[in-house]
């Protein structure tokens, strides 16, 4: 007999969410918001092979504080399709939302695995247009010193 859900994420899975899609770089972007847009921004990056749903547990239990949106990037879940998908590309999609989502300030972005690292390029790129990044499982290290001397020729 499979065990039941706890009564938490029965009531965080059932807390309603606005759906939302947007054109960025010719391809439309779904995503999803929970909370009062009064709150503070705080944007969820999902991991490969993942979506905005994904985030459906844990987005209700941080609105209190925030008011949060979880997308689906390109290539992703209810989002368009693309020939080619490079991170920077995924990095406009994250902060083109941020600017729809007109946030009260600057949002802080919460990528997990893939995410984090298309979070690394966003805050790379706009990172005065953010106030912050968290990174969840990001496969991040340092090139191999092998790879520095190859890109030296």
């Amino acid at each position: 007999m499979p065990a039941e859900a706890p009564e938490w994420f029965e009531k965080a899975i059932a807390t309603p969410a606005t759906d939302h899609v947007i054109q960025v770089l010719g391809c439309p972007i779904h995503y999803r918001r929970w909370g009062d847009p009064k709150n503070p921004g705080l944007v969820l990056v999902h991991g490969g092979a993942a979506h905005a749903h994904w985030w459906s547990f844990l987005a209700p239990l941080l609105v209190q504080h925030y008011s949060v949106v979880a997308l689906d990037l390109s290539g992703h879940g209810d989002s368009g399709r693309r020939e080619a998908y490079p991170r920077r590309t995924w990095a406009e999609e994250v902060m083109a939302v941020c600017r729809t989502a007109d946030f009260v300030g600057p949002p802080i972005l919460v990528g997990h695995s893939m995410g984090g690292l298309v979070s690394i390029v966003a805050a790379a790129l706009h990172g005065d247009d953010l106030a912050g990044a968290i990174l969840v499982d990001a496969p991040v290290r340092r090139p191999d010193p092998e790879s520095q001397e190859g890109q030296q020729g």
